[in-house]
Order: structure tokens, then sequence, then C-alpha cells
């Protein structure tokens, strides 16, 4: 266990002092910490022993040392901003460039000749036999619907129902 923590202290402090040295050393405070906790680790089983070794020593020395280049390079390292008018010329070029391709393109005219519109009714035809209009399909013939005296009549008289025939009535 000793030993895994040691190796894992010494592979981050190694990456600590390569991240600190390149462009992006704000991303070696990432492995310096890793390492240091690696390194506590290291160090506690190792003294539970009795045996200190160097090389944890030595992961503390590259973590401290990436971590003393970082600080110096983030505070002494002075963003500088590059010549921005050069740019914003060159992007006005292209902008002009751009136009001026677009102005050249040959589009077809797309004028709508009124003409074209127009259509003549005559060339509409309808065939009254083709057409289908949908009705609703009625059962009732209309000779059915009237009604005579006589059927009045019939009506009048009194219909008188028994309670068994109310019983057989479903619902």
């Amino acid at each position: 266990m000793k030993k895994i923590f040691t190796i894992l202290a010494v592979i981050a402090s190694v990456f600590a002092i390569i991240f600190s040295v390149l462009p992006i050393s704000n991303l070696a405070i990432i492995p310096a910490v890793a390492a240091l906790i690696f390194g506590l680790i290291a160090f506690y089983l190792s003294k539970k022993t009795g045996e200190i070794k160097k090389t944890i020593q030595f992961s503390f020395f590259l973590t401290i040392a990436a971590l003393a280049i970082v600080t110096y390079k983030s505070v002494f390292t002075a963003t500088e901003i590059a010549n921005t008018e050069f740019i914003d010329a060159k992007e006005m070029e292209s902008e002009e460039a751009a136009l001026d391709d677009l102005e050249d393109l040959e589009i077809e005219d797309l004028e709508i000749d009124d003409a074209d519109l127009e259509f003549d009714t005559s060339e509409l035809e309808i065939d009254a036999q083709e057409l289908e209009i949908e009705a609703p399909a009625l059962e009732v013939e209309p000779e059915a619907l009237e009604i005579n005296e006589a059927d009045l009549e019939s009506f009048d008289e009194n219909i008188e129902i028994d309670e068994s025939d109310l019983e057989d009535i479903e619902f």
C-alpha cells in the first residue's frame, strides 16, 4: 500500500513539473495537489513502519518546485493582447469580398408576370355527373310521412298496459 501511494505521488509530482513549464501552467495545480495528498498518505504509512524513504521527500520537493513555478508565472507573466487592428482589417476585407461575390452572381429574374397568373374560366370544366355529394342516408320514405285523420283517430283510443308487460321491458 505504501509503495502504491509513493509511486502515485512521484508520478503526480512529475506531471505537475511538466505542466508548470508549459503554457498551460495553471493546470499544474491539479497534479500538484494530488501529489501532496498521495505523498502525505505514503509518509503516514511509512512512519507507521518506521522506514521513511527519500522518494517521498523527493516527490514533495518536485511538487513544491512545480507550485513555485506556477506561482511565479501567474504573478510575473503579463497577458499580452495581440494587435487586433490587423484582425479587424482582415475581417472587413473578407466581408467586402463576400459581398462582391454575392453581387457578381447572376440570379434569374424572379419577377412574376400578371399574364402568367390569369386563367380562363372557360378552361374550368366541372362535370356534374362526376361530382359525388354525400348525404346522410335516410330510411324514411316521404309517403310514410303523410298522416291521415283516420290514422289520428286510431291513436286516440285508450291503451291499457298491464304491469306484466312493463316487467318484460328491458332498458
